[in-house]
């Protein structure tokens, strides 16, 4: 995105919120792009008698692109994509997050734009503990990023979502 003045802004955090009030259950953050997917694990964390927060993670910059521009497949698209900017995860850019730092397990996914850079910031700390989701190829793409995290393979069912988390908090209370 470009300034009045032509220069480009710089990419902004995201605002992730902050944790309500403390109700003596164990805190949970999930960071994933695919929406679907962080209702679903949160719903089952919640369940479980988690306090849960979500994260949809930092995004890429999608240029708008006016309809004359498109390819012939999109001519019958009468609505011009919107433009995206591009958002950063404030662990990376700013080094620290409160919901991060409020949480007891994050719940990862090799998914996210700039996965390794804060699959290893999260791992560098000795809190929170840390639960890895992706596919194969990914866990083992970022292997070196993500130290000793709990891995969950993708697709990920609820029961092994919630030992993930009770085995990524149990690692850490030892």
């Amino acid at each position: 995105m470009r300034s009045l003045f032509g220069r480009k802004k710089p990419p902004r955090s995201i605002h992730p919120g902050e944790w309500p009030e403390q109700t003596g259950k164990p805190r949970v953050l999930i960071e994933n792009p695919d929406g679907a997917d962080l209702g679903a694990h949160a719903e089952v964390l919640r369940e479980a008698v988690y306090d849960v927060a979500t994260c949809a993670g930092p995004t890429a910059e999608i240029k708008r692109v006016p309809w004359f521009r498109r390819g012939h497949l999109y001519w019958g698209d009468s609505q011009p994509m919107e433009r995206q900017e591009r958002t950063l995860c404030p662990l990376i850019s700013e080094g620290h997050c409160p919901l991060a730092e409020g949480a007891d397990v994050v719940v990862s996914t090799t998914q996210l734009i700039d996965s390794r850079e804060i699959l290893a910031t999260l791992s560098a700390r000795s809190t929170p503990a840390l639960v890895v989701e992706g596919t194969s190829s990914g866990v083992e793409r970022d292997s070196d990023a993500k130290g000793d995290a709990v891995e969950i393979k993708l697709s990920v069912y609820p029961r092994q979502l919630v030992e993930a988390v009770e085995r990524a908090r149990s690692r850490a209370i030892d």
